[in-house]
This record gives C-alpha cells, sequence and structure tokens, in this order.
C-alpha cells in the first residue's frame, strides 16, 4: 500500500498535490456546518474553494485525466454545466416572449413596463446564475479526488467518514431536544429528530447514508484478513495487532453511532435509502469473505444500533412508517411531480431556467399542494423543468456512466481496498439516487459536494495507471 501510495504521489499534480489535498479536505470539513452549505455566506466560501480547486486542477493537466471514465460522463457534466450559460445568453424581448412556457411572464413584463430590450432566455437570469455557480465546488471536488494518489484518496475517504461520524454524533444529541435546545444551533425546524447542522432531517438523512457504506468499507479492510492476489489468507503480523484491535473497536462504535443517527432523523426515505445501501454494502464487501467471528461482530454491531435506537425511543421513527402517515405523504409527493411534470410538459425544449422553479410552480401548484413549493422533492422532475431537454439527457448519460462503471469496478481485482472503497462509494452514490426521487438533496450544496467526492472515489484511476 505504502509504495502504491508514494508512486500515486508522483504522479497526482505534480508539487501542487498537497495544496490540492489539502483545499479539498478543507472544503469537505466545511461543506456542512452552515446549514449544508445552503446559505449564501456559506456557499461563496464554497465556491472560492473551487474555484482555487479548479485553477490548480488546470495549471497542472494530468496526463490522460479521461483514463478509466465512460465518455457518458464527460458528456454529461459538460451538458449540465454549459446548458445554464446558454440560458443566460441574451435575446431579443420579441424572442424571448415566444420561447414555450414564457407567455404569462411576457404578459406580466408587460404590465409592469419591463418587456422590452435583451433577456437571458432563463425566466429569472439572478436565479440561473445562482444555481450554476453551486456546480463548481462539486466539479472541483470530483476532479480533485480524481488527481490524488491512492494514499490521498483514502485520506479523504476517512475525512469524509469522520466528518460524518461528528454529524452523526450532534444529531444523536439533539434526538429529543426542544428547538430552543443550543445542540440546535437556532434551527427552529429541528423539530426534536436528529439533524446536524443541517436545517432538513432529510438532507442530513441523506450525509449518513452517504457515509454508511464507506464506513464499512473500511471496517471489512480492518476486519477481513488479508489475502494474496491469488486469494491465500496472510497472518497478521503481531506488532500490528494492538492498532488493528483499535481500529476495529473505532469502526464497529462508529458503525453504531451512524445507524442511531440514522434511524433518529425520522427520515422515511432516508432511513429506507441508507438501510438499503448498508445491507447491498454487507452482502458486497463482508458476507462471502467474512469469517463467522467477522460476522457475528457485524450482527452485534447492529443490535447495538437497533437497542441503543430503542433506548432512546423508536415510536416516532415507528410512526412515520405507519401505512396511513406513509400513504397520505406519498399522495402529496406525487401531486407535486406530477404538477411539476406538467409544467415541464410546457417549457419544453429548452426549460424554464435553471434554479427557477419557485418562481414557475406558482403557476401549477393548484389546491392539492399545501404551502409554498420551493423544490418538487423529485430532483430529475425538477431538472426537467428547468434544463428541458438538456436535463433529460443529463439525466440519462450520468445514469448511463453510472452502471456502465460498475461493471469495471466489480472485475478488477488488482486492489481489495481500493475496490472496496469504490464498491462503497458507489452504493452511497445510489443512496442518494435513490433519496433525490423523494426530496431534493442535490440541491443542497454540501451533499452534492459529498455525492462528488464519492463520484471521484467510484471513477477514480490510480495515478500509475494514468502514465
Amino acid at each position: 500500500m505504502s509504495s502504491t501510495g508514494h508512486s500515486g504521489t508522483r504522479h497526482d499534480t505534480g508539487p501542487y498535490g498537497p495544496v490540492l489535498f489539502w483545499l479539498a479536505a478543507s472544503t469537505l470539513v466545511f461543506a456542512p456546518l452552515i446549514r449544508g452549505g445552503n446559505r449564501p455566506v456559506a456557499l461563496a466560501i464554497l465556491e472560492c474553494a473551487g474555484i482555487a480547486i479548479l485553477a490548480i486542477a488546470l495549471w497542472t493537466p494530468a496526463r490522460r485525466p479521461g483514463q478509466g471514465v465512460p465518455a457518458m460522463l464527460y458528456w454529461g457534466a459538460a451538458l449540465l454545466v454549459l446548458a445554464p450559460l446558454a440560458q443566460l445568453a441574451p435575446v431579443p424581448m420579441a424572442w424571448w416572449a415566444l420561447l414555450p412556457g414564457h407567455e404569462p411572464f411576457t404578459q406580466a413584463l408587460e404590465v409592469a413596463g419591463e418587456a422590452h430590450g435583451w433577456r437571458g432566455a432563463t425566466l429569472h437570469a439572478a436565479a440561473t446564475q445562482y444555481a450554476w455557480l453551486v456546480v463548481i465546488p462539486c466539479v472541483a471536488i470530483f476532479l480533485a479526488v480524481r488527481r490524488s494518489s491512492r494514499a490521498r484518496l483514502r485520506s479523504l475517504v476517512v475525512i469524509f467518514v469522520a466528518v460524518a461520524a461528528a454529524e452523526a454524533v450532534i444529531g444523536i444529541l439533539q434526538a429529543g431536544s426542544a428547538p430552543s435546545s443550543p445542540i440546535n444551533f437556532g434551527n427552529p425546524y429541528s423539530g426534536g429528530g436528529a439533524s446536524g447542522t443541517y436545517i432538513n432531517k432529510n438532507h442530513f438523512s441523506a450525509l449518513i447514508a452517504m457515509a454508511l457504506p464507506m464506513l464499512l468499507a473500511l471496517w471489512a479492510i480492518e476486519m477481513l484478513p488479508a489475502v494474496t492476489p491469488r486469494g491465500e489468507v496472510l497472518r497478521e503480523h503481531p506488532r500490528n495487532a494492538d492498532m488493528k484491535f483499535a481500529l476495529r473497536a473505532l469502526f464497529s462504535s462508529l458503525l453504531v453511532v451512524l445507524l442511531l443517527a440514522l434511524l433518529l432523523t425520522r427520515s422515511r426515505a432516508g432511513i429506507a435509502s441508507g438501510l438499503l445501501v448498508f445491507a447491498l454494502a454487507i452482502v458486497a464487501l463482508v458476507w462471502k469473505p467474512a469469517s463467522a467471528q467477522v460476522k457475528v461482530m457485524l450482527g452485534l454491531t447492529a443490535a447495538a444500533a437497533l437497542t441503543a435506537a430503542g433506548y432512546v425511543g423508536l415510536t416516532p421513527v415507528l410512526e412515520r412508517f405507519a401505512p396511513d402517515s406513509v400513504s397520505m405523504d406519498y399522495a402529496n409527493r406525487m401531486e407535486l411531480a406530477m404538477a411539476t411534470g406538467r409544467a415541464a410538459l410546457d417549457f419544453l425544449p429548452f426549460g424554464s431556467g435553471l434554479g427557477t422553479f419557485a418562481d414557475v410552480f406558482r403557476r401549477y401548484q393548484g389546491g392539492k399542494v399545501v404551502g409554498l413549493a420551493d423544490h418538487a422533492h423529485n430532483d430529475y422532475a425538477e431538472l426537467i423543468l428547468e434544463l428541458g431537454v438538456a436535463g433529460i439527457a443529463v439525466i440519462a448519460l450520468l445514469g448511463a456512466a453510472y452502471l456502465m462503471r460498475w461493471r469495471a469496478v466489480l472485475r478488477d481485482r488488482s486492489s481489495r481496498r481500493l475496490r472496496f472503497l469504490q464498491v462503497a462509494a458507489g452504493l452511497g452514490m445510489l443512496a442518494m439516487i435513490v433519496h433525490g426521487a423523494f426530496d431534493f438533496n442535490f440541491h443542497i450544496p454540501a451533499n452534492a459536494i459529498f455525492f462528488c467526492l464519492l463520484a471521484g472515489v467510484f471513477f477514480f484511476t490510480p495515478a500509475e495507471d494514468r502514465a
């Protein structure tokens, strides 16, 4: 491992490698601290960090940077970056009025005396600019991970897991607390559930769900015996026994903490997606190669999490999964998604403009959707409304690239440690992909950044293979 990491260090971004690493690490630590990055000042800091990372990446181009990455991934990412810029390109007001879905808004501009000059094709240029800038730190983190050595890659994974664990501890302490409690950091929407430093328990649960497979991968790396490329089990050196025991105890304890925090979020979609990928990670990483002792340890870890959850109080969590409650919430989400779909059809093929959902949806909301909906609670429907045909293409291209990458990851036997991390990263991405159909986690900067970190790990190519 050390020789591989040293070889990788010689290849990644030259003398700027350490700077790139620390910028990426600082971004991961800072991202969730201020309402998940979903505030102007916090987002501005993340964007500045992203620009710095991109500047270093462009200043020191990697050799064969696309090695191991499906072309569909780059096409989808490029379309996601360029389509909003095309929407910001100014057109004459007469042309703007002819764009699909724009007629009612043209009438409003005429009443206000603003129907003249040139305007960007988007309905709200400032909102589109704001939404587009969020993409910068996401792309930057992906590139930073892709440029890393194996050693730095694992360090970034450990930092991500540590951030999630710290958030989980905060979430556990928040469970059952009053909104006025200092542990809620002034969040009036905590509602007694675990939300960490996020404003919303659903967004917090997405972080925990993404981190669970990564933590399990680190746990499996330490718990499972080392093997040769031919599958022969290697005996551990007695000198490392104490360190191995400490790491196993630490990772087992953190698994309990993350599972407990996930349950205490009371987020149905978050709990379901988190437990789904955790179960898949157990099957993919642990169950077949594990000894009976390791399986017992894993069972005890899960039992400890459930016991702790029962002690804290599982009744509110179970009530969230009552058939009547699930049916009512599902109906509301479906109505919201269907209304978004009707709006998207009106704005095809160009879309309303990235970040303009809240401006558009009021005309389509209807009486069945209560309150002001600023997001569709379905990231895919919202993207199609805002980007039109380009949004459909982005979803199709990135989805195809994700599926294609699985084949290469599962077939790779060159390094068990790297394969474990990549399988876990792919499953962590799956948690967000599933959750994105029921919420708007991709619109939360911290979660989007963490998702791109996992994407960087999932699509990672060792530096020596890029030469």
